[in-house]
């Protein structure tokens, strides 16, 4: 163990080569952990930190990552400041949003007007009814279908400019067939962008000066230029013919959508063109039109078809509707009176409720099963029974519960014998006429039925005894019962004596009283043929 005087040069060492560093060390850590000066630290270099993130590293582009960081929480913020001040929102967007609202409400009350005077001239004619059909079928406005085929125009060009630096970004075109010559199809399209921005600048240089300006419409002759602006991109679209007023919405539109997906690449626009590749369905679903007169012949025989033969269709359609549920509704009702006319059913109410049907009343247990009786053109899953018992007085019904009633009488009926004989005892003798009595009338009862009944008689014997001689006596029981019976009257084709089945009925009893039930010859009527 050392001792306390050999530590202390160790320890004066230590203090020597790692003092300074420790207390270095200490002051580091302590600073580490105060939240207050860790952020006084930060907020030194916060803004400086942004600002080069921002920029990028080295001269390359914008890093996006502190951008798409910084979203959430600017989002919310301006949430929290909407819900907690919504006027000072309101305060700033006021110069940009108010201008913009006026010029709207002014472009949709000219377009209104137009519109009004053109309904007024197609009030009443065939072509104003395809409209108005036209109207409810796509669900848009009854005045925008008439600007839009009252007009005849075709955008045979559309361009996609970048607004800074006035270079084109995307251009799709009509199709050859449809564009006519002449037109902008045959210029570059490279020199048509630069032509529309210089025009653009020399408007605004010379007659407005106001950078919040812009030129909306250029028309020359026949070819009509119509713009719509963003932030960062210029739409352009080539309309021979007079434009609708809507067509300017649609480029907005397309614009704003393009404007939205492509954000960041506007942004960092540096002359990479193929970037915008993925615009050209946006733009060339701006490629509208509206084919002259000649050219709507057939529309307008489709149109009338659709306008006449929509609602003949549906005329029909209700008429096979209605044959079809009041045939359906007859094989119902046919089928309700024929159980009705069933015997042992008794039918009590019967409706339909939806698209099935209920149905209840009485049926005997011996009734045929109303579910056997549907025909193949109902289905089983369409009808609902509930059924109460009851006893019919059908003389058929009442004759087939007396021949099971006899049949369950003659089966509890049985001879008794002495120990090692087949004779019938004197005491047992004068149950033989009520015996034959019950079998005549079970077998009467099953003749008035149409039905054929055998009767077998069956001798028993008790375990005392050796197995053959057993055998041969309960076969003799059998036997002697079966010929009396037939001497009192009882068809001989109907009675048989079979012999006791060993494995089934064999007795075990063991007292003297239980063996007695065990000598005997008992009855069964095997089968209703």
């Amino acid at each position: 163990m050392p001792t306390d005087g050999a530590d202390k040069p160790l320890a004066e060492l230590r203090a020597i080569l790692l003092g300074p560093d420790r207390a270095a060390w200490e002051a580091m850590r302590q600073r580490l952990d105060n939240p207050t000066r860790r952020a006084e630290d930060v907020a030194g270099v916060l803004a400086e930190a942004v600002r080069l993130r921002s920029r990028g590293h080295s001269g390359s582009h914008p890093d996006i990552k502190l951008r798409r960081a910084l979203q959430p929480l600017l989002e919310e913020a301006l949430q929290l400041s909407v819900q907690s001040n919504p006027r000072m929102l309101a305060d700033a967007l006021f110069p940009i949003f108010g201008k913009a609202i006026r010029r709207a409400i002014t472009s949709e009350l000219d377009g209104m007007l137009q519109s009004l005077s053109q309904t007024l001239e197609q009030s009443f004619s065939w072509r104003s009814l395809q409209w108005r059909w036209e109207s409810f079928r796509t669900g848009k406005p009854y005045a925008e279908i008439v600007v839009l085929r009252s007009l005849l125009y075709r955008v045979e060009q559309v361009f996609l400019i970048h607004r800074d630096s006035g270079l084109l970004l995307q251009h799709v075109a009509a199709p050859p067939a449809q564009a006519t010559a002449g037109t902008p199809l045959e210029k570059d399209p490279e020199m048509v962008s630069g032509m529309l921005t210089a025009i653009q600048d020399f408007v605004r240089d010379s007659v407005s000066g106001a950078e919040s300006e812009n030129l909306e419409t250029v028309r020359m002759g026949e070819i009509e230029v119509v713009l719509a602006y963003g932030p960062d991109a210029i739409l352009a679209g080539f309309v021979r013919g007079v434009a609708p007023r809507k067509l300017s919405r649609v480029f907005q539109d397309t614009l704003d959508v393009i404007e939205q997906k492509k954000a960041e690449a506007l942004h960092t626009f540096s002359g990479d063109t193929s970037r915008f590749d993925s615009c050209r369905p946006q733009l060339q679903a701006c490629l509208l039109g509206q084919g002259r007169p000649e050219e709507r012949t057939s529309g307008s025989w489709g149109a009338r078809a659709l306008l006449f033969g929509v609602p003949a269709l549906l005329v029909l359609a209700l008429i096979g509707w209605w044959i079809y549920a009041n045939v359906i509704e007859r094989r119902w009702t046919d089928f309700a009176h024929r159980l009705e006319s069933e015997p042992g059913i008794v039918l009590t109410h019967a409706e339909k409720r939806g698209s099935n049907f209920y149905i209840s009343g009485l049926r005997d247990p011996l009734a045929a099963d109303p579910a056997s009786l549907l025909p193949a053109s109902l289905s089983s899953n369409q009808v609902e029974f509930h059924w109460e018992e009851y006893y019919s007085l059908v003389p058929r019904f009442a004759a087939q519960r007396q021949l099971a009633e006899l049949k369950g009488q003659l089966q509890k009926r049985a001879f008794r014998f002495t120990t090692g004989s087949a004779e019938i005892p004197p005491e047992q003798r004068f149950l033989l006429e009520d015996v034959a009595s019950q079998m005549i009338s079970l077998i009467q009862a099953a003749t008035a039925l149409g039905k054929t009944v055998q009767i077998e008689v069956r001798g028993n014997h008790d375990p005392v005894g050796a197995e053959e001689l057993n055998a041969a006596l309960s076969r003799s029981r059998g036997e002697n019962v079966r010929a009396a019976l037939i001497a009192l009257g009882v068809p001989a084709a109907r009675l048989i004596a079979v012999p006791e089945d060993i494995e089934k009925e064999t007795c075990s009893a063991v007292k003297e009283e239980e063996r007695l039930f065990c000598r005997s010859a008992s009855f069964r009527v095997t089968g209703v043929l």
